[in-house]
């Protein structure tokens, strides 16, 4: 965010497009409906009602914005497991298996972004990495399914130094987990939610697409993409919560430095998208918490 002249940025900002501001918060609100529908999809078995996932699913944003370390994650399973409808630690299991389903999609973005884009040394390389460390989760799960009893002989060593009423409840979470994960011995089931997780990012694409036309910018999907592509990897890097400044770099990076945006309406960009998104999140979070009559101890405390 150097040589920005923050003095310019209130001038900017006012300049934003009305009509694509409001068509840019339906289209976040269809995003976040498919991913709640997808997660659904994954959870098919435990016939979880559409709008218990989208709660749940927005809960896991809402504390991924306030916590560090992407704790929403284990609050959005412990959410469903509060519920009585499944156990936390195959929501879980459920979770890491859609994240792996956006990690495909990621990867596709990534690739078509080192085409169609001169990146930079570092991007291409931290691209490589992210392709490297998918492919690496895809073969823990298929291990984790398909070769569950090496699993059980190395966790059962690990675990035999722990009291018996903890060695239980670790190895009732841990089939749990894995049984989160069973998805993948379902290639059809997998296939669709794949298909789903590329209609969600196609919704943020067109959503980043959308933020882009706030600011009067002359670019397009491809564009998008690419913002997508870097942020996705900038998430990767441990931050504060909710990415506060990591986005707002990440935004530079692209429109600025790669394709050649004026600097304080790049670092305008990045400021009211992350500012809009953010706020979007919180509120939706905050009413869902309101009327649930649901605390963060509560949460944290479901059977598991």
């Amino acid at each position: 965010m150097r040589k920005v002249d923050w003095v310019s940025i209130p001038q900017i900002l006012v300049t934003a497009d009305p009509l694509f501001f409001v068509l840019l918060l339906v289209s976040i609100t269809v995003e976040q409906l498919i991913r709640a529908w997808r997660w659904q999809l994954i959870l098919k078995g435990h016939a979880v009602p559409f709008w218990e996932s989208y709660r749940g699913l927005l809960l896991g944003y809402f504390f991924n914005n306030v916590l560090p370390a992407r704790a929403g994650e284990f609050i959005r399973a412990g959410y469903l497991g509060r519920k009585g409808i499944l156990s936390s630690s195959e929501a879980f299991g459920s979770v890491v298996l859609e994240r792996f389903a956006d990690g495909i999609v990621v990867v596709c973005f990534i690739f078509a972004s080192l085409v169609l884009f001169p990146v930079s040394p570092v991007i291409r390389q931290a691209g490589y990495s992210a392709m490297v460390f998918y492919f690496l989760v895809l073969i823990a799960i298929i291990f984790l399914q398909f070769r569950k009893e090496w699993m059980g002989r190395v966790t059962s060593f690990f675990l035999g130094f722990l009291p018996e009423r903890f060695r239980e409840r670790a190895v009732t979470a841990q089939d749990s987990f894995i049984g989160g994960l069973g998805l993948i011995r379902d290639p059809s089931r997998f296939l669709l939610v794949v298909v789903v997780s590329f209609v969600a990012w196609s919704a943020s694409v067109f959503s980043y697409y959308l933020a882009l036309k706030i600011f009067h910018l002359p670019l397009g999907l491809d564009a998008a993409i690419l913002l997508i592509a870097v942020l996705s990897l900038g998430a990767m890097i441990p931050s504060s919560p909710g990415m506060i400044g990591i986005f707002e770099y990440c935004c530079m990076l692209v429109l600025s430095d790669m394709l050649q945006v004026q600097r304080e309406v790049a670092a305008s960009f990045g400021l009211f998208t992350h500012f809009v998104s953010y706020v979007y999140i919180l509120a939706i979070g905050i009413a869902i918490l309101a009327c649930e009559n649901l605390s963060f101890h509560e949460l944290q405390s479901h059977p598991r």
